[in-house]
């Protein structure tokens, strides 16, 4: 066949290739502005006057910039905002550590060791990722009240760990089953026991895994409101997220106030995101592809 110009015609191929993928950023970058209009405009009133806030809309300040720090002040000047960011920090850091010690120790059970009827207890935790947490929370409370630990720090840690189970066991279990076989079976040869594999070698290998969890449970239970209104009835124990929930006022004449509080609660979630970024995106797609 003859050839014209000496270069092969290959037609609009790279054209046909990059449309989709020019779509695709379209839709994703349109979406993820509409996702962040929110958190904008909530950033935006908590430094306006509560005049400004209520009676424009926040993309005003673009014509009319008026800003002030005294929602800031007023919201770090008001006493709960302090014993609700002490109690959602004795309420996030100690659950976050129990959820990822009982979901390591569990995945690992039913990973790597001869546990009776592991794999259906497995596929168990998994089935149970479909049920919402918002069911369990009467039996929970229940439960709780049963055995004195509502109104405590402890029942609200227990409550959040057996929500987030079935989730942990989920992710570190799909890590855990890529570690290669010949690893465990060198342990037990050289005399290591059980938790002494669990401890030594499948810990080690899964900071990835492991700190993704974390960077997770962290965030849903600092953002958590429903589970500590209900498990927590006292005001004096309830962490920011609750403690924000009432503070915009009878008539709202707080709002601005509010705003400013919930964009500090964003901070130490979003640090947190932040610093354990690349661990995180690790972790999320552990299983997803094999080696």
């Amino acid at each position: 066949m003859p050839e014209t110009g000496g270069i092969p015609f290959r037609g609009n191929r790279n054209g046909l290739t990059n449309a989709p993928q020019i779509i695709f950023a379209v839709v994703l970058t349109s979406a993820i502005v509409l996702w962040s209009l929110p958190v904008i405009g909530l950033v935006v009133n908590s430094f306006r006057p509560y005049t400004n806030a209520t009676s424009e809309g926040w993309w005003t300040v673009f014509t009319n910039p008026v800003f002030t720090l005294d929602n800031y002040r007023t919201a770090l000047s008001y006493g709960e905002i302090y014993s609700g960011f002490v109690s959602s920090v004795l309420i996030t850091f100690p659950t976050t550590a129990l959820v990822v010690v009982t979901s390591a120790a569990a995945a690992f059970a039913l990973i790597w060791t001869d546990l009776p009827y592991r794999r259906a207890l497995y596929a168990f935790m998994i089935a149970l990722l479909v049920v919402p947490p918002e069911i369990t929370l009467y039996p929970t409370l229940v439960i709780l009240k049963g055995v004195g630990l509502v109104n405590t720090y402890p029942g609200i840690w227990m409550s959040h760990v057996s929500s987030a189970l079935p989730f942990g066991v989920f992710l570190l279990g799909s890590f855990f089953a890529q570690i290669p076989r010949e690893l465990i079976e060198a342990a037990k040869i050289d005399g290591a026991r059980t938790h002494d594999i669990m401890l030594l070698v499948v810990v080690p290998l899964s900071g990835s895994a492991l700190a993704s969890l974390a960077t997770l449970d962290f965030l849903w239970v600092w953002n958590d409101l429903l589970r500590s209104l209900i498990i927590i009835p006292d005001q004096s124990l309830r962490p920011l997220t609750a403690v924000l929930a009432n503070s915009a006022g009878g008539y709202g004449q707080y709002i601005t106030v509010q705003a400013a509080g919930a964009t500090l609660l964003m901070i130490p979630p979003l640090i947190i995101f932040l610093l354990a970024q690349r661990a995180f995106i690790r972790g999320v797609i552990a299983g997803a592809l094999k080696s």
